[in-house]
């Protein structure tokens, strides 16, 4: 009996053993496309993963059929909807109104971190980025250990040993990945669900954060390596427009109690008025002509891509961990939108 016990220990950890060799791989042949050496023993991604020329408009629409999954998962909405009724039709006008730019409400707007400043000034001196870092994050107890566990999570971590310093997370996962993550940090707050209708609206938005802005740092270190930090705070200013959306909606419904909120009408505006609620808070945030032309997806910003790939693949990978797609649903959903599909793969492998 003692004898198989140690057997089935022995085979839980060499199975232990095999994925984290197998997560570590992955993140080597994402690094090599960039650096154009492959690691020892494997073969780099493709050569056309990093120059191939990405439709934006076919991107985009792939984009949007997956995110309309998600917002129904988010909302229980029907995967077939029905026509609208007057009242909540009039909603509808409601939301619109509510968020046109001349009656707008700033306080829709979640505000700007006090450090995002000072993060995206860090980039400017890279001698002394680590340095600087350090210093912002440990002010924050609260956001040391956010920091902390998205170093430790699947979608960094790359050793068995946990990382229990920020220091130590700079050693493992670089200077720049940690920007990100502070950056993901910062902003955590303003997914937490308050309010009571579709509270896991919210939750999976946040979820979907974490994936998408470790997929568009991945795909960024392939395609354009000088964007990796600018693309996930892309990712991450994308996903506050649904909320602006979700909070004006859920308002709108408040002002008539007797109506039930229907999620067919919070998947349509969340569709329609997302995006265009994220460029106006990048703006209003006084980001760079980049980001705010990445947000308005311009088919001439470079930025454009690695967010729509980031969101794409975050979004793919949240719906098969919730049994919407199947693994294989997820790789084709991807490389139909013209995504390379070894580059792709080994991007999936590490969300």
């Amino acid at each position: 009996m003692a004898a198989l016990i140690i057997l089935a220990l022995g085979l839980l950890g060499l199975a232990g053993w095999y994925a984290l060799r197998r997560k570590r791989d992955a993140s080597a042949a994402v690094g090599s496309a960039s650096s154009g050496k492959p690691p020892a023993g494997h073969a780099a991604p493709a050569p056309t993963a990093v120059s191939v020329r990405i439709d934006v408009a076919r991107l985009e629409a792939a984009n949007n059929l997956a995110a309309e999954r998600l917002w129904r998962l988010a909302y229980g909405a029907p995967a077939q909807t029905q026509p609208l009724e007057l009242s909540h039709a009039q909603v509808r006008v409601a939301v619109v109104a509510k968020l046109q730019p001349e009656t707008l409400n700033p306080d829709y707007f979640p505000r700007r971190p006090a450090l995002l400043t000072q993060l995206m000034r860090a980039v400017d001196d890279p001698h002394a980025a680590a340095e600087k870092i350090s210093r912002m994050i440990a002010h924050d107890p609260v956001l040391t250990a956010d920091v902390l566990r998205l170093a430790n999570s699947a979608l960094y971590r790359t050793s068995p040993a946990p990382i229990e310093t920020i220091q130590r997370a700079i050693v493992v996962c670089g200077v720049e990945s940690l920007r990100g993550m502070l950056a993901t940090a910062m902003l955590r707050p303003v997914f937490r669900a308050t309010r009571t209708n579709f509270p896991r609206l919210p939750r999976l938005l946040w979820e979907r954060v974490e994936r998408a802005t470790r997929a568009a740092e991945l795909y960024a270190m392939a395609a354009y390596p000088h964007d990796r930090f600018e693309a996930q705070l892309a990712v991450l200013l994308s996903a506050l427009g649904p909320l602006v959306v979700y909070s004006a909606a859920l308002d709108a419904y408040a002002d008539r109690p007797r109506l039930a909120p229907n999620p067919a009408l919070f998947v349509e505006l969340t569709a329609s008025l997302g995006a265009q609620m994220s460029q106006r808070i990048a703006q209003e945030w006084q980001t760079s002509a980049r980001l705010i032309a990445a947000l308005g997806r311009s088919e001439k910003e470079s930025l454009s891509v690695a967010l729509g790939v980031g969101e794409l693949i975050g979004t793919l990978s949240l719906l098969e961990s919730q049994r919407v797609i199947s693994p294989d649903e997820q790789l084709e959903s991807a490389t139909s939108a013209g995504l390379d599909q070894e580059l792709v793969g080994a991007i999936f492998v590490q969300m």
